[in-house]
């Protein structure tokens, strides 16, 4: 897995966020196109909240 600065990751989810409005205004929120890039979004909120967790947990 790549290492991704917090800068970065935090520009993906905002760019998979805008892929998801885009798609999601063209086909229905349950196609399984938007479902798919759905899923690719929470997987990097999840990486950020992670991130951040473990970031906390090192300032101990």
């Amino acid at each position: 897995m790549a290492v991704i600065t917090a800068e970065n990751l935090h520009y993906a989810i905002e760019q998979k966020r805008d892929e998801l409005y885009e798609i999601a205004s063209q086909q229905s929120w349950t196609s399984p196109e938007v479902i798919h890039v759905s899923q690719e979004l929470d997987k990097l909120i999840t990486r950020h909240v992670l991130a951040i967790h473990a970031s906390e947990h090192l300032n101990f």
